[in-house]
């Protein structure tokens, strides 16, 4: 299989280039990327939560702004080549992959948690990466099937036998699914030792501390046979080249020195994804997505270069560049005669959610919503004037679009289950029973459970929160702090925690 061509127009000048080298302009940036831009380089990924193993919804953001055709049968071209045939049904506006996308999860052993990555390649053809998120790594799918299934099509492959024969399984592993056979050993084999470094890929989701450094996955270290040098190149979607020191720290591999001028250059922001794809020579091409699914619309023309900049992107005639300008100026014009027209005194819809008076008030449900900070106290938790600062720091920092709900761990929470009064529930979380993600601000890792409606209307989170609890080490008296997002259906939830030192009164559960 040949290796995917992400933006091969982009220049290579390993220049380091800061945020302040040119300007960007959202609106430009949105409408060039769908209305001018070649299909063939567009891409989304889903996350796989939920009843994932019988449908899937293509994010709503690509559905609506997407020019190219979807039709009632899409191809699913899986990484080994072979291609599936999806029914695509429209569903209150949304596009859902139906009848065939199980048979696609099956085959391929896509588990909960895992990402896929989907690029458009004409003709309601789409090519799909796999990545089991635990690992940041791409599934090690066997790039040649050794017995092909009757809903699978043979690709053209040019691959020696030597390394076919050699990994027909030498350790006895197990094959399973009547209409193939797969050896995960032999996957794996193949994969880290046969396959070109070309065609590797890993992830990585922007948590914590990320606009300072990031780590590279330790899977992919330990196996990579490529060469990682002391700098690393990253190419960005619109071809412009960092160079980014690579530190070796505890066994464990950061970039630093640069990244922090890629990531305020390309406004990297919590719960943005980022996939990295090895071209050779310390070098990586970077697709940036943000929670929507779809990549962010990073302009592919620098409208304004300066000397130490070198040009990139595509070449354009000049009408086009005078069209998209005229977009981003009308627009403008129109943003402006809006805020023109707004009265002084209306609150913006994110400052006037949720308000209710300047001070603290406590709900008919035991619940003390803060007005200023945008959070909401379980009944039992009250802050120190220290953690109160804390947490005020934290909502200015974040700026929730949901209200943050603050909890005091007690033995229940961080022996058992976590239980989420019913009056937040009933406001901020799913009407029914839905697999959710768990995640740590500082952390790459993900939990997934299964957030159940109990008899008075709270939430319950049991299995997944209790790993959660036992990898993060949480204790008793701590303060858990819990930011909701939700994302085309999705629901994730980001534990922030404080340690201990909380006051406490009466029960924790009783709401």
């Amino acid at each position: 299989m040949a290796p995917d061509q992400y933006h091969e127009q982009g220049n290579r000048s390993g220049h380091n280039i800061s945020s302040k080298s040119f300007q960007r302009c959202e609106g430009c940036d949105a409408h060039y990327y769908w209305c001018h831009m070649d299909d063939t380089q567009k891409y989304f990924f889903k996350c796989m939560v939920g009843n994932f193993q019988d449908k899937m919804t293509i994010p709503q953001k690509f559905v609506e702004n997407f020019k190219g055709q979807i039709s009632e049968v899409i191809k699913l071209e899986a990484p080994d080549g072979n291609i599936f045939n999806v029914q695509a049904t429209k569903d209150l506006n949304k596009i859902v992959l139906g009848s065939g996308w199980g048979v696609f999860i099956s085959f391929y052993e896509v588990k909960e948690g895992y990402f896929l990555v989907f690029r458009y390649m004409g003709a309601s053809h789409f090519k799909v990466l796999v990545f089991d998120f635990a690992s940041c790594c791409e599934k090690e799918v066997l790039h040649v099937l050794m017995n092909y299934g009757p809903n699978a099509q043979e690709k053209d492959i040019r691959l020696d036998q030597s390394p076919l024969s050699e990994r027909r399984c030498q350790n006895g592993g197990s094959s399973n699914g009547g209409s193939h056979r797969r050896c995960e050993h032999c996957d794996v084999h193949f994969y880290w030792h046969h396959m070109d470094d070309r065609q590797k890929h890993f992830l990585r989701l922007m948590f914590g501390d990320f606009r300072q450094e990031i780590s590279i996955p330790e899977k992919f270290v330990n196996n990579f046979r490529g060469r990682i040098s002391k700098v690393m190149k990253l190419e960005a979607p619109d071809g412009n080249v960092y160079n980014i020191q690579v530190i070796n720290d505890l066994n464990k591999i950061f970039l630093r020195s640069g990244w922090a001028a890629f990531a305020s250059a390309y406004e990297l922001k919590e719960h943005d994804l980022l996939v990295f794809r090895y071209i050779g020579d310390s070098h990586f091409k970077v697709l940036i997505f943000d929670p929507s699914g779809c990549e962010k619309e990073l302009f592919h023309i620098v409208m304004n270069h300066t000397p130490n900049l070198p040009e990139t992107g595509i070449s354009h005639d000049q009408p086009f560049l005078k069209e998209t300008r005229r977009h981003c100026e009308s627009r403008d014009y129109n943003s402006r005669k809006t805020k023109k027209m707004t009265p002084l005194d209306s609150p913006s819809p994110r400052s006037a959610e949720g308000v209710k008076s300047p001070e603290d008030t406590l709900n008919s449900g035991g619940l003390r919503e803060t007005t200023k900070p945008r959070y909401v106290l379980a009944t039992g938790c009250n802050l120190t004037t220290a953690q109160k600062a804390e947490v005020d720091a934290l909502v200015r920092k974040v700026r929730p679009a949901i209200p943050f709900y603050i909890k005091a761990m007690s033995k229940t929470s961080i022996s058992g289950s976590l239980v989420i009064c019913k009056d937040y529930a009933a406001k901020y979380l799913p009407d029914g029973d839905q697999f959710i993600t768990l995640c740590h601000p500082h952390k790459s890792n993900i939990w997934i459970d299964n957030l159940k409606v109990i008899t008075d209307g709270s939430r319950m989170l049991s299995v997944g929160w209790s790993c959660f609890v036992l990898h993060n080490e949480l204790r008793e008296s701590d303060i858990c702090l819990f930011e909701v997002w939700k994302s085309d259906g999705d629901v994730t939830m980001v534990v922030h925690s404080l340690e201990g030192g909380h006051h406490l009164q009466g029960e924790y559960e009783t709401h």
